[in-house]
């Protein structure tokens, strides 16, 4: 395939940059050849996509788009050609590796594509109760969520001392709430304090493995009622807090757990007040609206009043999560900066990598007159390109977040006669 260097037009507070394109708009790569072509980003699993169908001989039908995978086999949407030649399918890929992408009318075949999918990042938290008994039953809880999208992780954890001795294991279950699986497990506490960490097993390759922060709970007598936090919190994230009441201190009655805050010896009932218990266990969720050192404070009180007891933690909560940074990449050329990135004549393409500081996926989405194809731009009439990147995150100090590209696209010259 032949190919040039296009440079991109310098505007007022844009660098000059030069991109690998393609001047010939019958060479577009990876399916976006001649008028028929069908396309979509490379994806993530569980994160939806749209698959777009050019083809104008089948304006006003319905066409069938097949979805291939060597792991998932095959399965298929239909879409209706409207009247322009274009059909748009939303798409929500379930497995990683290569997918081959093909549309058809009546069994006959009219345009194929291939694209990568990843599987999708997950997240793990290991609770315990700020104290545990000495050589008595505990319980530990492990907590994983994918970072984006809705399918649940599924697999086990396994809790290793820093000496990297297994302390416990378990499987995880479905906790009701999209993206999120937990698993409660026994743990016996040896004499003195050790550090504790959980790493996810995927039970799929559609989810990557994750592995926690320690944590190292105190080792001493029984509590009448112990905190169980998130060992790191940050404002404007919803966290889970837990009371968790002694063996020896229940009551056959019940009881609840009033949850407050202290902030510089001022105490605020801004935790939803008193809760009941179930199963030794009182739960609330908790949005800290401020960083710095604070104290979560619980009282818990049977149901007769005969057994009651406190518990205190201070925690730090740290600031809001920044923003992951983005980065976009085009072959053989310096990353973009947000904004007009140049000009391209219509029937370019230039292919990009992007990137995120923390690590994990980033996924590109079009609008105007171009189109994505795996990791391809091709731009493919007159106006304006919009690309926008879009970051997941990394789940705990980095959020999501989305950076937005432009591109002039603009006819090419006329040729001489």
């Amino acid at each position: 395939m032949k190919r040039l260097i296009l440079a991109l037009v310098a505007t007022a507070g844009v660098a000059l940059t030069a991109l690998p394109a393609s001047a010939n708009t019958s060479e577009s790569p990876l399916g976006l050849r001649g008028p028929s072509w069908v396309a979509t980003p490379n994806g993530v699993v569980g994160i939806q996509q749209t698959v777009i169908l050019k083809a104008p001989r089948l304006r006003g039908e319905v066409a069938t788009i097949t979805f291939t995978n060597a792991s998932a086999g095959t399965n298929a949407g239909q879409a209706s050609v409207n009247s322009a030649g274009f059909a748009y399918l939303p798409w929500t890929p379930n497995l990683p590796g290569v997918w081959t992408i093909s549309a058809n009318r009546g069994g006959s075949q009219t345009v194929e594509t291939s694209i990568a999918v990843v599987p999708t990042p997950t997240a793990i938290t290991l609770f315990s109760t700020d104290s545990v008994e000495r050589g008595a039953p505990s319980s530990l809880v492990a907590e994983v969520r994918s970072i984006a999208g809705s399918i649940t992780p599924s697999g086990t954890i396994a809790v290793r001392t820093s000496t990297g001795a297994v302390a416990a294991t378990g499987t995880l279950n479905p906790t009701g709430a999209p993206g999120t699986a937990s698993v409660t497990m026994n743990w016996t506490p040896p004499p003195q304090s050790v550090g504790l960490i959980a790493t996810f097993t995927p039970r799929s390759s559609a989810f990557q493995g994750s592995t926690s922060q320690s944590i190292s709970p105190a080792v001493g007598g029984e509590k009448v009622i112990a905190l169980r936090t998130p060992p790191v919190m940050y404002v404007g994230v919803p966290a889970t807090i837990s009371a968790v009441v002694g063996r020896n201190f229940l009551s056959p009655l019940g009881g609840s757990a009033a949850f407050n805050l202290s902030i510089d010896g001022f105490t605020f009932f801004v935790m939803g007040g008193s809760q009941p218990i179930a199963n030794a266990v009182s739960t609330i969720t908790w949005t800290p609206t401020q960083a710095g050192v604070q104290t979560i404070n619980v009282e818990y009180a049977s149901a007769n009043f005969a057994i009651n007891g406190r518990d205190s933690q201070v925690v730090t909560v740290q600031p809001a999560p920044a923003p992951d940074s983005i980065t976009v990449t085009p072959a053989g050329a310096p990353a973009w900066g947000p904004g007009l990135v140049g000009t391209l004549t219509q029937g370019s393409y230039v292919q990009v990598t992007p990137q995120s500081l923390s690590g994990n996926p980033v996924t590109l989405k079009a609008n105007g007159p171009c189109a994505v194809n795996g990791g391809i731009i091709t731009v493919l009439g007159p106006g304006q390109c919009s690309v926008t990147a879009s970051s997941l995150g990394n789940g705990a100090n980095l959020a999501p977040t989305q950076t937005t590209y432009m591109i002039n696209v603009i006819t090419p010259p006329k040729k001489r006669r």
